[in-house]
Order: C-alpha cells, then sequence, then structure tokens
C-alpha cells in the first residue's frame, strides 16, 4: 500500500486519470440509476392462485387451498405457508426463508402444484408468480358520465398508447368487472322447448368457433381450410340455431333468451372518481425506467392526445401520482444535504486553512460521485432511503481526509519538501485511516442482513454509507496526497474575505488552545488521578440515560407511519349487505370527509382537496389488505373511499390531521362491521397490533376472538380493531333419498342447480384485449330470491321434472365469507392501529401477552397464538441484529487488536460504545422522538464511528509512552493533542446531520430519529470519551499491575 501511495503521489497525471475515472463513471452511472420513492425488492414470496367460480370458501379450502398446501409444504426454502379460501378463488402464498432461490423456490412450487390431478373439473389452471411490491409510478382515473364500456374503451385505448411509448413498458387497466355474455334463458322458455341449461350451453359451444381444417397441396401453393362460425356480439349469439322444427322452421337462440352483452354479473364491483362512475389505468415503472420520465410521458400523452380525442362527458385525471411524492422527497433530502454539506465546509473552513479546507472537502463530492458507479452496478436505486445514506456518510467520510490532511501539513512544516511530506505524512496514517473505515463498515454491515421486510426496506442506508467510505478511502490514498504535493497549507489571505476569514480562524484557534491548556487538562488530570470517580460518573450517566427508555419516557416503537398525500376509510359491513346499501354508507363516509377536509381548508385558508375515489367490493388498495396472504377477496360488503390532498409541500396541514379528524367525525357508525382509517403513503407496512389465534373449531377461535378485540378497545390510544372472521347466511342443500329412485345423483342435482343460480360456462371467446366468459343462466329475476330455489325444478334422467323441495332438503345456516390458513392450520387474525402519541404496538402487545391471553389459554387450553405485522417483522429484525451486532463487535475488536497489538486496549476502545449511546437516548428524549427500528441502525452504526476517536487517542498515548512519558502524563498530552481533530470529525458528522435532525416535513419523520442517534451520540459521546478513556487506561494499568504482583 505505501508503494501505491508513493507512485501516485509522484505521477499527479495518475491520481488526476483515477479521479477523473471517478467522477466521470459517477456522473454517468447517476443518469443511470433508478429514481423511486422508497427500493423496490422482492418479498421472498411465491403465490399460488387458482380460480373455482361458483364455490364457496368452505369448498375452496377443501378443493383447492389444502391440495395445495399439502403438495408444497416439502419445497425446501419455505419459511411459511399462508392460504386464503373466499368466494371463487383460492390463493396459497409460501414465504421463503431468507437466502432461498426465488427462481428455483418458484420453479419447484410450480412443479408441484402441476402435479396435483384432482382439483374439482371447474377449476381453473394455477398461476404461479413472485410476489413483489413492484412500483405503481401512477393512476389515470377515465371518468365521468357516461357508460362503462365508454370508460374502459378509453382505458383501454390509453393502455395501448401508452405501453408504445418508450418510457412506459406496463400498464393495466382496474376498477371495472371482467366482460362477460349472459344467455339467460327462463324457466317457462326451458319447459317450453324441454330444454336445460346445460344443453343451451353446450349448442352455444358447438356454435360458436373458429377451427383450422388442415390443408390442400396444389402443384404451386399450399391452400388452408379453416372452418369460421365464432360469436362475437350480441346479435351473433342471438342468432344460434337452438331448434329445427320438423316443418323446417328454426327456433333461433334470440327467440327463447335474453342475451345481455356487458360485465361479469357475480360481481359488485363499483368505482367512482369525484363521485362520477371510472375505470382505472394503472401505470408502473419496471426494470430500469424513471419514475419522473414515466410520469412526463403520461401527462405529455394526456395533454397532446388522449384528452383531445376523448368522448364528450369523460375526462382523464391523474392521481396518486407517486413521482410528484418522489420530487417532493427527494427535494426534502437533497435540501437537508446540500445544507448539511454547508455546515461541513463551515466548519473546515473554521478549522483549516483554505487550502487545506478545500482538498479536504474536494474529498466528499468524489465519494459521493464514485458511491454512483456501485449503486448503477449494483441496482442500488437513488430514493429517500439511499439519499438519507449520503447525508449521512457526509459528515463521516470527511474524517479520514482530515487526519490525512492534518498530519501532511504538519510533515511540511517538519520537512519543507511538500512531496516527500505528501508522501510520507499519508503513509504514516494509511494503515490506522484504513482500519478506521473498516471498523466503521464493520459496524454498518449488519444493517445489510437484518431479517424481514424492513430490512430490505432499509438496507440501502448502510450500503450507500459502505460505498460512500470505500470510495472515500481511495480519494484519501491515491488521490489526495498528489494535490497536496503542492504549496503549503499556509498561503495567506489575498482578499478581503480571506483576511476576514483568517481572522475568525485565529480566533477560534486561540480560544480552542485556551480550553485545552484551560478546563480540559485540568479534567484530564482529573481523570487519570480520580479515575474511579470518573468511572461511576460515566456509569451513573449511563444508567439514568437507560432509564428513560425503562420508564416509558422514551417509549420503544417499531416502525412509524410514512405520511402520503391520499387518506383512506376502509368500510365494512356486516356479512350479507349488499353493494348498493355499501355503496349508499360510502358515499355517506365521502361526504363526511369532505366535510372536514373544507373546515381544514377554512381554518388553514389554503387548498387541500385534489380529488376523492370510491370502490365498492374491491381489495383494498390503501394498506394491501389485511389478510396474512397479502390477499382479501372482493365482497359487496366493503368499500374503500379515498381522499387525496394536494401534495405535501403545496400544503401546512398534514394528512395524518386529516385522517384524525375524519375518525374523530365519522366515531363509531351503527351498522358498520368495521371501519378503520389510513394516511400512509409506503413502507414495511404491517398492523402494530395482529394477533394470530388457532384452535381446532371456529367457535373456539371466534370467542377468543372477541375476548381480544373488546380488550384491545378499552386499551388508550389503540384505534380501528377487526377481526378477519365473518360468516354470512348460507342455503345448503342436501339430497333427500326420494331424489335416487328417479335416477338421479348428487352431481346432477348441484350441477343444475349451480347452472340456474351461478351460471354455466359455455365457452371463453377472445375479442380485442379481453377474454369474455360466455355464461348461460337463468335471469336475474328468477334467482334472486330464497323462493326461488323452492320453485326450481330438478330434471330427471328420465325427462321428468320435479321441484328441488322434493329431491333435496334446503337448509338456512351459515358460513365463513373468506377463510385465513397458515401452516395448514386456520387463523383468526386481530388486527389494530395504534396513536403513537399514546402508545405503541409493542406496549398493547405486551399487556394482551401478560394478562389476556394467558387468561384465554387457561379456559381453552388448545387455544395457541401468534403475533403477526409489526411485531413479526420487528421480532425477525431484533433476532438478526443482536446477532449482526455481535459479530461486528468482534470484527471491531479484531481490527483493533491488529494495529495495536493487544488484547486489552480494543477493549478500552471498544468500551465508549455504550457512552455515546447517552447522546442518542438524551437527543430522542428531549426531540420528543420515539425510539424506532431505523434509531436502532443508526445506535449500531455509531458504535463504528465513536471508537476512531478513541482510537486515535490512545494511539497517541502509545506514541508518548513510547518515549518516555509515564502513562498519566501521555494520557493528559494525548488529550490535550488529539482534542483538535477529535473535535474536528465530531463536529462534522454533527453539522452534516443537523438540518435533518431538526426536519419537520412530515415525509422524513421515520429518519430523523437515525439522524439523532448519530449526530447526537456523536456529540456527547466524544465529550464523554475524552474522559473515559484515560480513566479506564489507568483503570487498566493499574488491575494489570496488580495482576503481575499477585501472580
Amino acid at each position: 500500500m505505501n508503494r501505491a501511495i508513493d507512485w501516485f503521489a509522484r505521477h499527479g497525471v495518475a491520481a488526476n486519470l483515477l479521479m477523473m475515472l471517478l467522477l466521470v463513471g459517477g456522473v454517468v452511472a447517476g443518469g443511470l440509476v433508478v429514481q423511486e420513492n422508497f427500493p423496490e425488492f422482492s418479498l421472498d414470496a411465491v403465490e399460488v392462485r387458482v380460480r373455482y367460480p361458483g364455490a364457496s370458501p368452505e369448498d375452496v379450502e377443501d378443493d383447492i387451498v389444502r391440495r395445495v398446501e399439502d403438495r408444497i409444504e416439502g419445497v425446501e426454502g419455505i419459511d411459511r405457508l399462508l392460504g386464503t379460501a373466499a368466494d371463487n378463488i383460492g390463493v396459497v402464498t409460501a414465504e421463503l426463508k431468507r437466502g432461498t432461490n426465488l427462481d428455483r423456490a418458484r420453479t419447484d412450487i410450480k412443479s408441484e402444484v402441476d402435479r396435483v390431478t384432482s382439483f374439482p373439473e371447474n377449476a381453473e389452471e394455477p398461476v404461479v408468480t413472485e410476489v413483489t411490491n413492484r412500483e405503481q409510478v401512477l393512476q389515470v382515473a377515465l371518468h365521468g358520465e357516461a357508460s362503462l364500456r365508454a370508460l374502459k374503451n378509453a382505458a383501454q385505448r390509453a393502455e395501448g398508447d401508452l405501453t408504445r411509448t418508450p418510457q412506459v413498458s406496463y400498464a393495466e387497466v382496474s376498477g371495472v368487472p371482467d366482460e362477460e355474455i349472459s344467455i339467460e334463458v327462463s324457466r317457462g322458455a326451458l319447459r317450453a322447448h324441454g330444454l336445460t341449461l346445460a344443453q343451451v350451453s353446450r349448442i352455444v359451444r358447438e356454435g360458436s368457433l373458429d377451427l383450422p381444417g388442415g390443408s390442400i397441396e396444389t402443384e404451386d401453393s399450399d391452400i388452408t381450410i379453416r372452418t369460421e362460425g365464432q360469436n362475437y356480439t350480441k346479435s351473433d349469439f342471438e342468432d344460434i340455431v337452438l331448434l329445427s322444427r320438423n316443418d323446417g322452421t328454426n327456433v333461433l337462440l334470440g327467440d327463447v333468451a335474453t342475451v345481455v352483452d356487458g360485465f361479469e354479473q357475480n360481481s359488485d364491483l363499483r368505482t367512482r372518481f369525484d363521485g362520477d362512475p371510472a375505470v382505472l389505468l394503472n401505470v408502473f415503472r419496471t426494470g430500469d425506467e424513471q419514475a419522473l420520465s414515466v410520469e412526463e410521458a403520461v401527462k405529455t400523452y394526456l395533454s397532446e392526445t388522449l384528452r383531445p380525442t376523448l368522448p364528450r362527458g369523460i375526462e382523464a385525471t391523474v392521481w396518486r401520482n407517486s413521482a410528484e411524492s418522489l420530487r417532493t422527497r427527494l427535494t426534502i433530502m437533497v435540501e437537508n444535504g446540500v445544507l448539511g454539506l454547508v455546515l461541513v465546509l463551515v466548519v473546515l473552513t473554521l478549522f483549516l486553512a483554505p487550502r487545506k479546507a478545500f482538498w479536504t472537502a474536494s474529498g466528499i463530492l468524489l465519494s459521493f460521485v464514485g458511491a454512483l458507479i456501485f449503486m448503477q452496478q449494483l441496482g442500488v436505486s437513488i430514493n429517500m432511503l439511499s439519499v438519507f445514506g449520503f447525508i449521512i456518510a457526509m459528515g463521516i467520510a470527511v474524517d479520514d481526509a482530515i487526519v490525512v490532511v492534518e498530519n501532511v501539513y504538519a510533515e511540511q512544516e517538519r520537512t519543507g519538501a511538500p512531496l516527500t511530506a505528501a508522501v510520507e505524512g499519508t503513509q504514516r496514517v494509511a494503515t490506522p485511516v484504513v482500519f478506521a473505515v473498516l471498523t466503521t463498515i464493520a459496524a454498518f454491515a449488519p444493517l445489510l442482513f437484518v431479517g424481514g421486510t424492513i430490512g430490505k426496506f432499509l438496507g440501502d442506508i448502510p450500503t450507500v454509507v459502505i460505498f460512500v467510505l470505500i470510495v472515500s478511502v481511495v480519494e484519501v490514498l491515491f488521490v489526495l496526497p498528489a494535490h497536496l504535493s503542492h504549496g503549503t497549507g499556509d498561503d495567506g489571505p489575498s482578499t478581503a474575505v480571506g483576511q476576514w476569514l483568517d481572522g475568525i480562524r485565529a480566533g477560534v484557534h486561540d480560544r480552542l488552545v485556551a480550553f485545552v491548556h484551560g478546563p480540559l487538562t485540568t479534567l484530564l488530570r482529573f481523570a487519570t488521578r480520580r479515575y474511579g470517580v470518573t468511572l461511576v460518573g460515566g456509569l451513573s450517566l449511563l444508567v439514568v440515560t437507560f432509564s428513560l427508555v425503562a420508564n416509558g419516557y422514551v417509549k420503544n416503537e417499531f416502525f412509524p407511519s410514512i405520511p402520503g398525500n391520499v387518506v383512506t376509510a376502509q368500510l365494512e359491513m356486516p356479512p350479507g349487505t349488499n353493494a348498493d346499501e355499501t355503496a349508499r354508507r360510502a358515499e355517506r363516509l365521502r361526504a363526511q370527509g369532505l366535510g372536514v377536509l373544507r373546515d381544514l381548508e377554512k381554518e388553514a385558508d389554503e387548498r387541500l382537496l385534489e380529488t376523492t375515489y370510491t370502490t365498492v367490493s374491491r381489495q383494498p388498495v390503501a394498506s394491501g389488505g389485511r389478510t396474512q396472504a397479502g390477499f382479501t377477496a372482493p365482497r359487496p360488503n366493503v368499500a374503500e373511499v379515498s381522499i387525496e390532498m394536494v401534495d405535501a409541500e403545496a400544503r401546512s396541514v398534514p394528512s395524518p390531521v386529516l385522517e384524525e379528524q375524519w375518525r374523530d367525525t365519522v366515531g363509531t357508525p351503527a351498522g358498520v362491521q368495521s371501519l378503520a382509517f389510513t394516511s400512509t403513503a409506503g413502507g414495511p407496512g404491517g398492523d402494530p397490533i395482529s394477533v394470530q389465534l388457532f384452535a381446532p373449531t371456529v367457535d373456539a377461535m371466534t370467542r377468543a376472538a372477541d375476548v381480544v378485540q373488546d380488550t384491545l378497545r378499552r386499551y388508550a390510544g389503540v384505534q380501528d380493531v377487526t377481526v378477519d372472521w365473518e360468516e354470512k347466511r348460507e342455503l345448503s342443500l342436501r339430497m333427500k333419498p326420494a331424489a335416487r329412485s328417479l335416477g338421479l345423483t348428487l352431481s346432477d342435482v348441484a350441477r343444475q342447480v349451480r347452472a340456474a343460480f351461478f351460471g354455466t360456462e359455455s365457452f371463453r371467446l377472445q375479442r380485442g384485449e379481453d377474454e369474455v366468459r360466455v355464461y348461460v343462466r337463468l335471469p336475474a329475476a328468477q334467482r334472486s330470491a330464497v323462493a326461488d330455489l323452492s320453485d326450481y325444478r330438478i330434471r330427471a334422467p328420465g325427462g321428468a321434472e320435479v321441484p328441488l323441495e322434493e329431491v333435496a332438503t334446503v337448509s338456512l345456516g351459515y358460513s365463513p365469507t373468506q377463510i385465513d390458513r397458515q401452516d395448514g392450520r386456520r387463523v383468526v387474525t386481530v388486527s389494530a392501529d395504534v396513536n403513537p402519541a399514546v402508545t405503541t404496538g409493542g406496549a398493547a402487545t405486551a399487556r394482551l401477552e401478560r394478562a389476556t391471553l394467558p387468561a384465554l389459554q387457561a379456559q381453552v387450553p388448545t387455544l395457541s397464538y401468534q403475533f403477526g405485522g409489526q411485531q413479526r417483522e420487528q421480532r425477525k429484525a431484533q433476532g438478526s441484529l443482536q446477532i449482526g451486532f455481535l459479530l461486528a463487535l468482534f470484527a471491531i475488536y479484531g481490527l483493533l487488536a491488529i494495529p495495536f497489538r493487544s488484547y486489552v486496549q480494543p477493549l478500552i476502545i471498544m468500551s465508549t460504545i455504550p457512552f455515546a449511546w447517552i447522546g442518542a437516548l438524551f437527543g430522542h428524549f428531549l426531540l420528543g422522538y420515539n425510539l424506532i427500528l431505523p434509531s436502532i441502525f443508526g445506535i449500531i452504526g455509531l458504535s463504528g464511528v465513536i471508537v476512531n476517536d478513541a482510537l486515535v487517542m490512545l494511539d497517541f498515548a502509545n506514541e508518548e509512552r513510547g518515549e518516555g512519558a509515564t502513562w498519566r502524563e501521555a494520557l493528559v498530552r494525548a488529550g490535550q493533542v488529539r482534542f483538535r481533530p477529535i473535535l474536528l470529525t465530531s463536529l462534522t458528522t454533527f453539522f452534516g446531520l443537523a438540518p435533518f435532525i431538526l426536519e419537520r416535513s412530515v415525509e422524513a419523520q421515520f429518519l430523523v430519529p437515525m439522524a439523532i442517534s448519530l449526530g447526537g451520540g456523536i456529540l456527547v459521546g466524544t465529550a464523554v470519551l475524552m474522559l473515559i478513556v484515560p480513566a479506564l487506561a489507568m483503570l487498566q494499568r493499574d488491575v494489570v499491575a496488580g495482576l503481575r504482583s499477585l501472580f
């Protein structure tokens, strides 16, 4: 390494070429790095989805979910299996263990699912996909007083046009049911023509097809034969010949049936945008596409192409624009970063001569730009967290440059030869500089391996810090010496500004010297003479600090929600509520939300409302649903009302304020099963409270869930308590013995009832972009009441028709609307949100675990429980953090023991780590922040930074003792001489983070605690270690001496 330093210092062209390589490569790579709100990552999960039209949740559980679970549970690498059985569909999600090869797992799971041969006849082909958090850039709402078909056609045209542009590769239409052709034949018409629904279905299928017929080979060409008769439109189907009479006349399908060419009749999906019917176009960012470029392409297309050609009455509006949020968040981060950089430059200017300050600061720019090369190559995006990583690294990366610059110019003063001083000065501190950077990297490295979704979400922070530190070492050792080899660092001021700055620096220097030789020397001598008192004082301060957490003055929270621009109310009506009633209640909820927002607009005297969006019978889009498998089946009794506020930078009212006041205004409305509000824009997700209950019987689980739900509702600060188990009324059919005497089987009865009330699928046709199902069924008027079931007649094999009640008993009961499973068992989950100002999810969960849950287990011994949501994520994260932190401590110890050639002195240096936590915890207490996972990230990273100051101090003390000084004198002298560089490196780290510590933007609040941990920790930790290190060193000397006297 020394030879490389010497060569680059003497060959300035090579050093400059290396610098240009980093600069140009970084600038080019920076243009290629993807920009997004939050990191996109794989969720390490594979989903198996199987549609089973017309099946109840219990049928889906038995015939689909269980069979999939049994086949794939043995696949290597599966952590747990989550299943959801709902009407018409079954979903099984396999969550994988960390490090499992996702592609291989997906292939193995698909292979196992393909071997299932016992799926029901009506079940569709399983679809096996990877679960990802693919970023949706924005949504385009096509809305207005127009038909659903017109809105969908406009959305599909926009989808096709946009995906043909180079900036957009993936978009999809949503918020509209699938297209369907329903052929409705009344009971009277069937009896009049002696037909059954199954026969009509067969005739329709056989009368509608395109079929290749081979080819004829002639002497000079091949002629293809093709039979064409595919029906596409309503009139095509009406012209199908149903029967031919003996007199030569035909009975057409249109004569006996009503053909409805529309949308899926068994779907209750409804969407409204600003009160109008709507269809959504979701536009995604994939691969290397840039969110801001996608947004620009969409907005240009809307203004120049789509809007001018839309039919009258239809509008196209952009909403849920995450690119706008990205722009806002990146602006916040960059502004804080620039302000921090300015403060770092001010600190450097106050302590260093202009030339020294310039070359020291230039390393920050080069390190940042060079880090972009690593980011582009390793697929790390520019997002809110990676930019925060740059902000953290700003003050840390400059530390090694400060050490080198100071040492080189000290060498110049001694020898007077700039080149020799640059080489020898850098070589002298190269080893401690490299080891100091390695200890910092060792502290941040465990953060790369934190388990769970949260680890992947926050992983870009330590990644970027490590990239910057690596480049900074390269710059300091191989580029900086060549620049320092020209001239001295004491260039006199040539301007009035320079003279003014020189005067300020002289004043700072004089005051610093006075402090070092006055109060600091007194304290150092006290610490070395009365080291017992010093250590007891330090430990007392440590106890007081930790008591802030133990006594609840600093609350422990896993992860706060990240506010966005959209506030959403998720409404759930009692099971059995139809979509019309749900829509009416949703509209009332929307009106209440708009009323609250108008009041807020008057108070703030500014515009807050952007748009509103309401959907009925749709999987929630705000939180992704609350089921464990991440899937919520469409149900007519659920709705979601969203109010979009103007961008956060253009308003003074945070979205959580609207959320809280909307919740207070609505209260607990009568006739509503559950109501939850959220203003979260993204992040790791998961409910703060999620209790999963397992028992052999549904009754035991639901009774336990009721108790947990009631208990949580009594806890202060707990809100939006929901249970994911609900039941609806069900009519059950059981065959009577008399049916068999008529030649009927259970299958005959089941198929005829299904055909009448759900419909029998005749076939599917491809019409443009849509796959259209063709169903044959009874008219809606003959299948909408319980009496219709009693009146229905079953046709026996002999042709006789008998009332259904003669061949089967009809009983009214209850069945679940959705069944959730985990690892092969049914599970009922009680979920809740919390108000972090009052309580935390961890505190509420701990209360449940102390009293309520053990009491339930005493009453129901077969009951077991787990905690999911954020609590599960927290356990996974904490487990890996604990192991990672221990490994980091061992790595730091090794990296210190090697240069010190001692087993004991590294322990003295590392003992300063807990004392650095004093500043971190006091910072949270004074600024009113909860201790969250990013706080812990900051504390762990702090451990690698704080030891560098202690390392510098103890290293100098060893040098002094080697030159003949006593150990006490050496420690005092080390404190005096090394205080200036220690103070400078600490101040640059603190002031680099200071703007972010004081940031009040709600979008950045979840990162402020990490800045507090690092900034506050380094500031207070530096002050404490100046006394603790000498005291510990003296204690070590006396202990070693005492042990030697004994042995």
